[in-house]
């Protein structure tokens, strides 16, 4: 079976259907189905838990704390080797310290890392890193003029 750690981009990416969601609703399935392990660091799940927080409301970030527990994704904890682990993954690959719990994550399970994170190019060559695809920008209106309207 085929282990994929999940970092907050590629949760967030789920939680706000945003471009990438589907592969992450196509992840959760082979989870459910035994074909796929998910694995969450507690750190990142603070990050998804902390952005809701700011950008919605933090009822809402209670209430969907709820319903992701029923999700087929293991949250390991951030106990001090794994805080270790990360520390060196972040001063091998200068990614950011929280991002760094995901990377070192994916190192230690043998998993592949699915993120919308693009600084984590820096350490593709060390872990396998599946990218989501990047977030199409909206169309730019057209400017009001005498030939619009």
């Amino acid at each position: 079976m085929k282990s994929y750690v999940l970092d907050a981009s590629s949760l967030l990416r789920f939680v706000e259907d945003e471009t990438g969601a589907a592969r992450i609703e196509e992840l959760l399935n082979q989870a459910r189905t035994g074909d796929a392990r998910l694995i969450l660091s507690a750190v990142n799940w603070g990050e998804v838990y902390y952005v809701m927080a700011r950008t919605r409301s933090e009822g809402e970030a209670a209430n969907y704390s709820l319903k992701f527990r029923s999700l087929p994704v293991e949250i390991l904890d951030a106990d001090g080797r794994r805080a270790e682990s990360a520390g060196l993954f972040h001063e091998r690959f200068n990614v950011p310290y929280a991002d760094s719990f995901a990377g070192s994550l994916t190192e230690d399970e043998s998993a592949v890392l699915v993120t919308a994170d693009y600084d984590f190019k820096s350490a593709a060559d060390a872990i396998a890193v599946e990218f989501l695809p990047t977030k199409k920008k909206p169309s730019p209106r057209p400017k009001a003029g005498k030939h619009s309207r």
